[in-house]
């Protein structure tokens, strides 16, 4: 995961330098786990949650396309060394979440809508906690 404007500023660097090549323009510049990044964004909306656990069949694609099996994260890691020597920033995971959440409540549209309905969320809550929805 990138913040847009940073890879937006990568481009641009490369352009009016006129370099070429491969760069891995991924971060942020630390590591985080899909838990990190939802307490994260909870922090910065000022909430709190609770992450639980379920089984990825669950909740299949396309609700969370970033789980994959573990055998395959080593293979998916890169590095953004050759990117970030080139002048890519690394903005803070806490100020992209703070600016997205910030366009999210400006747009003056109904909330995105993507995930599960409260309704899914409650029954597949339940299924891995064993309790009643």
């Amino acid at each position: 995961m990138v913040d847009a404007r940073d890879l937006a500023r990568l481009v641009v660097r490369l352009l009016q330098d006129d370099r070429t090549g491969a760069f891995h323009a991924v971060g942020p510049a630390e590591p985080t786990t899909l838990g990190g990044l939802i307490a994260t964004c909870a922090e910065v909306a000022g909430t709190e949650v609770e992450v639980v656990p379920v089984p990825p069949e669950s909740a299949p694609p396309p609700f969370f396309p970033l789980v994959r099996d573990v055998p395959l994260w080593p293979g998916q890691q890169r590095s953004a060394a050759r990117a970030r020597a080139a002048g890519m920033p690394a903005t803070p995971l806490a100020v992209t979440a703070a600016d997205v959440l910030a366009w999210d409540r400006d747009r003056g549209e109904p909330p995105l809508g993507h995930g599960f309905t409260p309704e899914q969320e409650a029954r597949v809550l339940a299924e891995a906690t064993g309790s009643r929805p």
